[in-house]
This record gives structure tokens, C-alpha cells and sequence, in this order.
């Protein structure tokens, strides 16, 4: 200290400063030192990373299947009404198909007791001797005509 020309404010002042590094080195070395302190501060900021990345990850899955469920709402919309208009179609068309049938029937039933009438008055009306020479083969055709009606309406109900 002989060369320095300080006054001894100023070497208090410098005492002062070197104290205060002093102080913060020590400091320093202390957290170095303090291996607990480092690994619970080290797990502290890992904690808060991954609850952060938690955090975003839930709200990315949030937006995703809002978004999913939108679209599966649209689709099962268009995919409900196509099925109603098939339906509406397809009962139409079953309308249509029991109105067929039941006009043939209809027909079959006339025709049916047409023959009958025939097939009766053929038997029964004029003398014995033609009567016994006709054809019984006009029952049997009546009689074929009548069960082909049956099966016609059969087939024509279980289309429906």
C-alpha cells in the first residue's frame, strides 16, 4: 500500500466491493456445492415443461375431436337421410307392387269364376248324352288356371 495514493474512503470503498464479490462468489460456489438444491431446482423445471407440454397436448386433442365429432355428426345427417329416402322409395314401390297384386288377384278371382261358371254349365246344362261326352279336361285347366292365380298373388306378396 506504500505506492497507492488512496485516500481511505476510497480503500474502504474498494474493501467494500471486493467484500461484496467475495460474497457472491461464495455464493456461488454454495449453489455448486448444494448438488440437492440443483436436482430440485433441475426437477422443478422439468415439472413445469412437461405439465406445460400436458397442458397443449390436451388442448390440441380437445380441438381434434371436436372436430371429429362435427364431422361424424355431418355424416351420419347426410347418411340418415339417405337411408330415409330409400325408404320412402322402397315403401312407394311396395304401394305400387301390393296395388299390382291386388288388382291380378283381382282378375284371377273374375277369371276364376268365370271358368267356374263355365266348367258348372258345361256339366249341367243340355242333354245327358252331351253332357257325359264333353270334355272333363276344361275342369282340369280351370282347376290349373285357378292355382297358377295362387301362386302368381304368393309371389307377388313376398316381393314386398
Amino acid at each position: 500500500m506504500s505506492g497507492d495514493n488512496r485516500t481511505a474512503d476510497e480503500v474502504r470503498e474498494s474493501i467494500e466491493e471486493t467484500r461484496a464479490d467475495l460474497g457472491e462468489t461464495a455464493a456461488a460456489l454454495a449453489a455448486k456445492a448444494d448438488v440437492k438444491g440443483r436436482v430440485k431446482q433441475a426437477a422443478a423445471e422439468k415439472k413445469a415443461a412437461i405439465k406445460q407440454a400436458t397442458v397443449e397436448k390436451t388442448q390440441e386433442l380437445k380441438h381434434i375431436t371436436t372436430d371429429k365429432a362435427a364431422e361424424l355428426r355431418e355424416t351420419a345427417a347426410e347418411k340418415t337421410a339417405q337411408v330415409k329416402e330409400a325408404a320412402a322409395a322402397k315403401t312407394a314401390q311396395a304401394g305400387e307392387v301390393q296395388q299390382a297384386t291386388a288388382q291380378a288377384a283381382g282378375r284371377v278371382a273374375s277369371q276364376a269364376g268365370e271358368v267356374g261358371d263355365r266348367v258348372r254349365h258345361q256339366f249341367t246344362d243340355g242333354r245327358p248324352a252331351d253332357v257325359a261326352r264333353r270334355p272333363v279336361p276344361l275342369a282340369a285347366v280351370a282347376a290349373v288356371a285357378l292355382g297358377v292365380a295362387a301362386v302368381v298373388a304368393t309371389v307377388l306378396r313376398r316381393r314386398r
